[in-house]
């Protein structure tokens, strides 16, 4: 697929728009490149004891679009603990996902954060769900994606708690499950130690024959870098009950209505696409698909399990 071609797919698919007119650069992968180190300076924690919220403002990507970030800690946690990032749904609201983290951030003594990518700042799903990878016009310089702006964030964390964890756990429900696996596809660098994808209502299938953002042709991601992504560790979780195919949130677009009809289906041919990838080049897969019994789109009823997957898993 021309790139051209693809930012009219991606607006028509996504925002419904009937053109765009656009022109870009044959290839995304030339302004995804270049590396940035992080140069926050060390100061006070901005995260107290018990549930707070600060706003980052990430100097290496989009300055001018601040992000709030809702906070838990646990008093047991300390600076050697486990830090947890949680994508907010549709709805983008941090606040809410915070409250239903909480009860396991003290069960399993981690710092919580809730990164809050507000529609003002962020408006559409370009902005979010899709990374920013891609604009109206221009695939997106790589510091600009939002995705990008998860690994600054905890760069942010770390200088100013004086945490020493290399790595984060990532979750994420529904819209933010679209988010996480997405950042997992295009940051095969990304720290993340495991992540979890619960109830997406679209995927990005780890295949080059079909065109992005619906697989991986014409997509940020080198070939030669998809064993990476495959060989890390993606938790798919799909709540048993998942299964309304006239839900309002879910896409209908063919190419979305070839993933399946449902998301409990499309995460099955996500997780089959995946196993088929690595069986095709005999990489070892690191994903896992496991289904939650009794649950349906329901964030507060699948994060229990995300969360034993997340720190019980070797």
């Amino acid at each position: 697929m021309k790139a051209g071609c693809l930012c009219l797919a991606a607006l028509m698919l996504f925002l419904a728009v009937s053109a765009c007119g656009c022109t870009a650069p044959s290839s995304p992968k030339a302004a995804a490149t270049q590396q940035y180190t992080p140069q926050y300076t060390t100061g006070q924690s901005v995260i107290p004891i018990g549930r707070g919220q600060f706003v980052f403002n990430d100097t290496l990507g989009n300055a001018d679009r601040p992000i709030t970030v809702y906070t838990y800690r646990p008093a047991a946690w300390n600076q050697s603990g486990p830090i947890l990032i949680v994508m907010p749904g549709a709805g983008r609201a941090g606040l809410s996902p915070r409250e239903t983290w909480v009860p396991y951030a003290e069960q399993y003594s981690c710092l919580l954060l809730v990164p809050e990518f507000s529609d003002t700042a962020y408006p559409g799903d370009l902005w979010y769900p899709l990374g920013n990878t891609y604009d109206a016009t221009n695939w997106q310089p790589k510091q600009n994606w939002t995705f990008m702006a998860i690994e600054h964030l905890f760069d942010y964390v770390r200088t100013t708690t004086g945490a020493t964890q290399a790595t984060y756990l990532l979750d994420g429900h529904s819209a933010g499950a679209q988010f996480v696996h997405r950042l997992v596809t295009f940051l095969p660098d990304a720290r993340y130690r495991r992540a979890v994808a619960a109830n997406a209502g679209v995927y990005v299938l780890p295949d080059y024959s079909i065109p992005y953002p619906f697989g991986l042709d014409s997509s940020p991601l080198y070939q030669s870098d998809l064993p990476k992504v495959l060989s890390r560790k993606l938790i798919i979780l799909s709540g048993e009950l998942d299964t309304n195919p006239n839900d309002s949130g879910l896409a209908t677009f063919p190419l979305a209505e070839a993933e399946g009809s449902t998301r409990f289906a499309r995460a099955k041919t996500y997780y089959a696409s995946a196993q088929a990838a690595a069986a095709q080049d005999s990489i070892p897969l690191g994903w896992e698909y496991h289904v939650v019994p009794g649950v349906g789109h329901d964030e507060a009823g699948m994060a229990g399990p995300s969360a034993g997957y997340l720190f019980n898993s070797s």
